[in-house]
């Protein structure tokens, strides 16, 4: 900028030079105020006084659309916080929070899904919640599920407030229930009559194969592990010990489910195969599957996908031993790095509020299963207005699914299972109890190992 000052002029009176050298100072004054401010602003008017947050989740476009929506809807309400929604591609988003953790650059909070959780909690990366949950009279922690709450705790100690819980569920093509005479199995299962054996009867009636043997509908398809850890608990299973150390998935009850299973895909050709299955030919969304299990979380994209049929959901059968299903969620936490941690656990329960839960699972988006007991018992969350309507499958999933024995050696030791499952998905080894007794050594090979950092 030149320098206007230096150029020749006439000398003004006293007074106008004092004037005039007063002016420069105020206006000098100024500038510096207004630079500082909009320095301390991120350069937007109106934060200047504003704490800035990251935050960090992952989603398809639909899922961090609504991510956003939280954001805005906390900024309004919050005018000495400004969170800024940090996106990661799925694919990229496990490796992305373990780099950053481990530099210890991550976003104040973070979305965390519970398979990895358990690994990372043991690190150190995460701040103790417990402080700011106990003092907080606005977090009724007696509001939520057992099994919520446990997922998120570490050592006795809170670490992460539990979001996008769900369990698995059973989708089902009403229409082709319907037409090959079979009951509805939501009201079967009201009546303790959904049993394994029963889902078996309506597979076999609903598939149609063409003369050449080739299918042409299909009655169920077969979950893979962990997706079917409630058969293995139906018949009297575990999968691994109280422990944690041993596997215990050679046993009778594990064998007898398992084969119940291949036997529907190979005995009896009422479940796709790998290669019937591939390019999603017998997905659900094609109208030639009688049902599938799946996540709560489907519900959003079935709503949107399928047109030509009514559909619904219903618990997992009920075996010889009970009917619980899995509940599994993800973890909100708190960086232990952030510089403000009492605006980032407000950012936290805001997330978790039951305000934003009967948003996020009610009747307008059905992401899942609120953590509150309070709003999974309301009209707001159990009224429905289009499929699925069965919402008593969402409330028995939270009363009474069981959390899958996810530790931090999960990704090891379940990566080694399904490797020896897969002789028997894939029709290699079509006996159950062989293929169990080997995955159980391997499994048990891997927690007794010398554990990996």
């Amino acid at each position: 900028m030149p320098r206007h000052d230096r150029l020749p002029q006439s000398k003004p009176p006293a007074g106008r030079e004092r004037s005039a050298t007063c002016s420069r100072r105020a206006l000098i004054c100024a500038a510096l105020s207004s630079a500082a401010a909009v320095a301390a602003g991120c350069g937007t008017a109106g934060r200047s006084s504003r704490v800035e947050l990251r935050y960090m989740a992952w989603g398809n476009p639909e899922q961090l659309g609504v991510e956003q929506q939280l954001v805005d809807g906390f900024n309004r309400q919050n005018r000495d916080i400004h969170v800024r929604l940090f996106r990661v591609p799925a694919s990229a988003y496990l490796n992305k929070a373990i780099i950053m953790l481990a530099s210890r650059t991550a976003p104040d909070v973070i979305r965390i899904d519970h398979y990895n959780f358990p690994n990372l909690v043991r690190k150190e990366y995460f701040r103790d919640l417990s402080p700011f949950a106990d003092s907080d009279a606005q977090f009724d922690k007696a509001d939520i599920f057992p099994a919520a709450l446990q997922e998120g705790m570490y050592r006795g100690r809170l670490y992460g407030l539990n979001v996008l819980l769900g369990g698995v569920m059973m989708y089902y093509n009403k229409a082709l229930f319907a037409a090959a005479g079979q009951p509805d199995p939501y009201r079967l299962w009201m009546e303790r009559r959904w049993t394994w054996d029963r889902l078996r009867e309506a597979a076999i009636a609903i598939s149609r194969h063409a003369p050449d043997g080739r299918p042409e509908r299909l009655g169920v398809q077969i979950p893979t592990f962990p997706h079917n850890a409630y058969i293995l608990w139906a018949f009297g299973g575990e999968i691994l010990s109280a422990d944690g150390k041993h596997c215990l998935l050679n046993s009778p009850g594990c064998a007898r489910a398992y084969q119940f299973l291949a036997d529907l895909r190979w005995k009896d050709r009422v479940a796709p195969t790998p290669s019937q299955g591939a390019l999603s030919a017998f997905g659900f969304e094609s109208g030639k599957l009688g049902m599938t299990f799946d996540w709560m979380g489907m519900a959003p994209r079935f709503r949107r996908a399928v047109k030509s049929f009514d559909w619904d959901v219903c618990p997992v059968p009920y075996g010889p031993a009970g009917g619980a299903g899995i509940l599994k969620g993800n973890q909100l936490v708190m960086s232990a790095e952030t510089a403000y941690p009492e605006k980032a656990w407000r950012f936290m329960r805001y997330l978790t509020s039951a305000r934003t839960e009967a948003m996020l699972y009610g009747d307008k988006l059905r992401r899942g299963d609120p953590a509150r007991r309070s709003v999974a018992r309301s009209q707001e969350f159990l009224h429905a207005s289009r499929p699925p309507y069965n919402t008593g499958a969402y409330l028995s999933a939270l009363e009474n699914g069981r959390l899958l024995p996810i530790d931090a050696r999960w990704q090891e030791w379940s990566t080694v299972l399904n490797a020896e499952l897969d002789e028997l998905w894939g029709g290699r080894d079509l006996d159950a109890a062989r293929v169990l007794a080997r995955a159980a050594s391997k499994v048990d090979a891997v927690l007794a190992s010398e554990e990996g950092f």
